[in-house]
């Protein structure tokens, strides 16, 4: 009788059934800096209300309580195990011609036939069996690798290309990085979203954000 192997419970086995504390950590630094950007912030005595701070304060806070709900999500719910090895073989006895006690020949013959009608496939069954207890699920390394990079570049060319142009990369990336495959129609959307955000502070909040390479024409 072959035992699968006990299931490791170090820190290692903790953290990898807990992959999804990634999100929620970038989510706590972000509202931490636009927090502490926020509080540090230089605000001219003659701006009207609601004045800059109130975006600031309204994406970091939200950042902090989405952090915090997702965080308590995958500590509550951490991913299942991954099932045995095959090689560890199966958990029961096998059955042995010695252990299997005398049956009639009438009785075997029909105890067959009624094994060949209940379970036609046994190799798909245990197919279907391991599918089943494989249910790990593995982390998409390319959406979060791109969403990082796409971050990076419009921080890096939001000063020299602008608000309008930078904004509208970076939602088009974080588009294409969560998996959508219309590249024409996300980037038409980005640009409008970008133009609607430009204009809520210019009109709204009378703040302008980066012109960049536009400063010409707006």
């Amino acid at each position: 009788m072959t035992r699968p192997s006990a299931p490791d419970t170090g820190p290692a086995a903790y953290l990898r059934r807990r992959t999804g504390l990634i999100v929620p950590l970038l989510l706590l630094v972000t509202g931490v800096v636009l927090g502490v950007g926020t509080l540090t912030m230089d605000v001219p005595a003659n701006v009207t209300s609601p004045g800059p701070q109130l975006f600031p304060t309204v994406i970091g806070v939200g950042c902090v309580v989405f952090a915090v709900l997702l965080g308590v999500d995958v500590l509550r719910h951490p991913e299942p195990e991954q099932s045995a090895a095959r090689a560890d073989g199966p958990a029961t006895a096998p059955f042995t011609a010695a252990a299997a006690p005398a049956v009639p020949v009438g009785d075997a013959v029909t105890a067959t036939s009624t094994s060949a009608t209940a379970d036609p496939d046994p190799d798909a069954h245990d197919a279907s069996t391991e599918n089943a207890t494989e249910t790990r699920v593995r982390s998409n390394r390319w959406a979060v690798t791109g969403l990082v990079g796409t971050i990076v570049a419009f921080i890096a060319l939001l000063e020299p290309l602008g608000w309008l142009l930078s904004g509208t990369m970076l939602f088009w990336g974080v588009a294409r990085s969560l998996g959508s495959r219309r590249p024409v129609f996300d980037l038409f959307l980005s640009l409008a979203v970008s133009s609607l955000v430009q204009l809520s502070f210019s009109a709204g909040l009378g703040l302008s954000l980066p012109p960049g390479v536009l400063a010409g024409v707006f």
